[in-house]
């Protein structure tokens, strides 16, 4: 389009580039501020234009000049608003005078304030706010000074202002983290048990063709199409969703929460919870292998204790599977699917069925671990079938993220990363209000200094980017009632490392169980006793049991066992 005769317009240019040259793709937006009339030309200018970026991060834009006389209002600016492909953006307000019949946008846009120097001026020493885990003693702080007593993990408080005669005595309640509390919790054997009611029928098939008549409740961002519609379906345990490329990954969600954060192995772990009012459902998935597992749970019951096998066709593997439940008879009901390597195409329904949205409770509780909280071939579905899941929903949390990796700890990094580089993309972006750390077993082998060291910095990067979150740290594992002195000298390390931080501690090795401030408050005795394992019993304790024939991970029985210990000490270390 071009500017009516008789008015004066600048042709407005630019190039943005990144710090390597490359070009951004983005947009850079004009907006008058009002209409304005230009009564000589018989044309009122209002709105806004828009120009894209294009191949070279360039743009071009011919604009009406806000000096041209006879118009009504005068004064006026555009606000220029630029958006870059990576979220950055820049808002400021330019004049397009016409004498000139082209600028360059560097002309008009103000320099970035960050950018700007600033000359320090020393003032007066100001209050201090000081901190320790005892009541302040006379020889802490200056007059004016407060300071934060923390023995108290549930309840921090805060003393001042101090003044020329000392501390007060009287002092004010701190509330540093939603804590759990032992008398909050569910009791443990309702909240793990299995759904009572009539088992619904469900059956697997290689196909992707739903009942006839059925509507498709697909997930974001999956496409929809014809009669489709949104999916009001809440995730649990894992975040920032994304489709595959190419057909039929591009149907499909998967997350990807957990390093190394990709499509094809990122979380494989997760949940997605949602309420339906149908007698009968179809869940679309993609059947990857016999490790494609799900387990259902209605109203809060799961239907089966383990993980089950979704049953795609064994020469199926990479097709899409309708997976269909006939609950019996048609009423509301809250479902959670956990999956297991299963992408998730979403839920067909038949037209007189509802589907609504349903809340998560009890806080986001995550793991920070290894195999032995991710799973392993010792057990069924692989980080769902763990003592993870069991823990959460004995502790009343919907919202369980496993963001653990096999051969992975403190300083070991396996093929994956280690704790403090996954800590970073894994934990702290998604603000857990509860974490538990257990590693140390795939570090043993290393020097205890480095591990002491990799610990204190982790302990203290959760600290700080995560205040509010309540933290409880597990010794290093030992499958065998006989530890190496390896596995003991880590557990050791740990503990030094979790009192400094000022996080509760359980060594497995041992059940000692030590609160925030390193004092030894239980024992409850050592996890794992003997020196057998399913491939090899010895009769001399549950490892006959609950270690598998590799001698290092758990069974599913030893998930259920272990669930049940690291409960105790979660319990332990809890205020009541």
């Amino acid at each position: 389009m071009t500017i009516p005769s008789g008015i004066a317009a600048v042709r407005v240019t630019g190039r943005f580039r990144r710090p390597d040259g490359t070009p951004y793709q983005g947009t850079v937006t004009f907006q008058a501020p009002v209409m304005v009339e230009l009564e000589q030309a018989l044309t009122v200018i209002a709105g806004r234009a828009t120009a894209d970026l294009d191949h070279n991060g360039e743009f071009s834009l011919l604009l009406v000049a806000t000096d041209n006389p006879g118009m009504d209002p005068t004064g006026w600016v555009y606000t220029v608003t630029v958006v870059l492909d990576d979220g950055t953006a820049r808002t400021g307000s330019v004049a397009l005078s016409s004498s000139v019949t082209e600028v360059d946008i560097t002309k008009l846009l103000p320099a970035d304030p960050a950018q700007l120097n600033y000359v320090p001026v020393k003032g007066a020493p100001g209050a201090s706010i000081l901190s320790g885990p005892a009541k302040p003693t006379m020889a802490e702080g200056a007059a004016g000074d407060y300071w934060i007593d923390t023995t108290k993990t549930d309840g921090w408080l805060l003393y001042g202002p101090k003044t020329a005669s000392g501390w007060p005595q009287s002092s004010l309640p701190l509330g540093p983290v939603t804590t759990w509390r032992v008398r909050d919790l569910p009791d443990p054997v309702t909240a793990d048990a299995v759904h009572a009611g009539p088992p619904p029928t469900i059956s697997a098939a290689q196909t992707s063709t739903p009942t006839p008549g059925h509507i498709k409740y697909a997930p974001a961002p999956v496409a929809l199409a014809g009669t489709d519609r949104r999916g009001t379906f809440t995730w649990a345990g894992a975040g920032n969703f994304a489709i595959g490329v190419g057909t039929p990954d591009n149907t499909y969600v998967l997350p990807l929460s957990r390093f190394p954060n990709t499509y094809t192995s990122g979380q494989g772990n997760w949940s997605c919870e949602f309420a339906t009012d149908s007698q009968v459902l179809q869940l679309r998935f993609k059947h990857i292998s016999p490790s494609t597992m799900f387990r259902l749970s209605i109203d809060g019951r799961k239907v089966t204790d383990l993980m089950q096998p979704s049953g795609g066709a064994v020469a199926g593997q990479g097709l899409s599977h309708l997976l269909t439940i006939d609950f019996g008879s048609a009423a509301p009901r809250r479902l959670r699917f956990d999956f297991a390597t299963m992408p998730f195409g979403g839920i067909y329904l038949p037209p007189t069925a509802n589907m609504w949205e349903v809340p998560l409770q009890g806080g986001r509780f995550m793991v920070l671990g290894d195999s032995l909280s991710d799973g392993s071939a010792h057990n069924a579905g692989a980080g769902c079938g763990t003592w993870v899941d069991r823990v959460g929903r004995m502790l009343g949390c919907t919202d369980v993220w496993r963001e653990s990796r096999g051969s992975t700890g403190y300083v070991a990094a396996g093929t994956f990363a280690n704790f403090g580089t996954r800590a970073e993309v894994d934990v702290i972006p998604w603000a857990p209000d509860r974490l538990v750390i257990w590693g140390g077993y795939n570090d043993a082998s290393s020097n205890q200094a480095q591990i002491a060291a990799a610990a204190a910095t982790l302990f203290d990067r959760i600290k700080t980017a995560l205040p509010r979150c309540q933290v409880f740290v597990i010794g290093c594992w030992s499958p065998t009632g006989n530890p190496a002195a390896s596995l003991v000298n880590t557990t050791n390390t740990l503990r030094t490392a979790a009192a400094n931080a000022r996080f509760p501690f359980v060594s497995p090795q041992t059940g000692q169980i030590y609160d925030a401030s390193g004092t030894l408050v239980a024992t409850h005795g050592p996890w794992i006793t003997g020196t057998g394992n399913t491939g090899a019993l010895q009769a001399d304790g549950n490892a006959d049991l609950y270690i598998g024939s590799d001698g290092v991970h758990a069974t599913d029985a030893g998930h259920i066992y272990l669930a049940r210990r690291i409960l105790g000490f979660l319990r332990a270390a809890m205020p009541a």
